[in-house]
């Protein structure tokens, strides 16, 4: 084994989750006992700004961050700890994507407005505000992730190289045993009125997946249990924009049936409850639309 690496998790903003999913994982007692702790602080709170500043630059090996980038004084931490660590890693679907709570840059202008003036920003990934070198991601990184973070940052004697995901870079689909039938779209359905055949691809059956632009590597446990892919892993290599690869491939599962006007495609999408939770459930922060600018409709 490698000589010992010197840690630290930190959590911002979020539900701590992450945090949970790391306690949890039967990897963590291989993981600390190839590693020092510098702190390990599981809420926003557990840590001041003092004590973080009577680190050593660069004393810290790997920091794992969790939570998203919510206001001035959560940039002041990050960029502080940034200072502090070698290696920096986005842990969770919040703070690689800013997550459930990036949905909150979509609400009302004049909401948005007042709780952006009261937090200090609006909510953005940690990549943001500061060089992020690894990413772990998952709402909450599931625990075949977990364990490949922890082989390959502190078990292996060479560091990861920078900008790896601890992820496939195929899509969730790829690790899907469900029977793909290239059906048609004609209409969106949704869970609470039919339950879906388990055996059977959700979009061929008309329910939104979101498998096909999100990355892989979670086993689709989602899928096993009969519930669709929302979105948690972020999305694939070379996908730029994780909701609008959702919305094309589904508008390009609609039969044009010789209508080239697009009527029928907007009529399928336009029926889909709730377009931006759906389909940017946790990267709204991290789109190309990032936060609602007015309150236009």
């Amino acid at each position: 084994m490698p000589n010992k690496k010197r840690l630290a998790f930190y959590a911002g903003s979020g539900c701590g989750g992450c945090s949970q999913s790391l306690m949890l994982s039967p990897s963590l007692a291989t993981m600390l006992d190839g590693a020092d702790i510098a702190f390990w602080a599981t809420r926003s709170g557990d840590l001041t700004e003092d004590e973080i500043s009577q680190l050593d630059d660069k004393g810290i090996d790997v920091l794992m961050f969790a939570g998203p980038v919510d206001g001035e004084a959560s940039i002041a931490t990050a960029k502080l700890l940034r200072r502090k660590a070698k290696r920096v890693v986005a842990y969770g679907a919040c703070a690689h994507l800013g997550g459930l709570c990036g949905l909150t840059n979509v609400i009302p202008g004049a909401k948005l407005r007042e709780l952006a003036e009261r937090n200090g920003g609006f909510i953005k990934p940690l990549s943001a505000v500061i060089e992020v070198d690894y990413v772990l991601p998952g709402c909450p990184p599931p625990q075949g992730m977990v364990e490949r973070m922890v082989k390959e940052l502190f078990l292996a004697d060479d560091v990861p190289d920078v900008g790896t995901v601890f992820a496939s870079s195929k899509g969730v689909c790829a690790q899907c045993d469900r029977k793909h039938l290239n059906n048609p779209l004609e209409e969106i359905r949704r869970f609470h009125a039919a339950p879906p055949d388990p055996d059977i691809c959700l979009l061929d059956q008309g329910y939104i997946c979101l498998g096909p632009v999100t990355r892989g590597g979670c086993g689709a446990l989602c899928l096993e249990a009969n519930r669709p892919c929302t979105g948690c892993a972020g999305p694939t290599a070379g996908v730029l924009d994780q909701g609008g690869a959702i919305l094309q491939s589904l508008a390009s599962l609609v039969p044009l049936s010789g209508d080239i006007s697009g009527e029928k495609e907007h009529r399928v999408l336009d029926s889909i409850q709730d377009i931006v939770g759906t389909a940017y459930k946790y990267s709204a922060a991290a789109s190309l639309l990032k936060r609602r600018v007015n309150d236009g409709e």
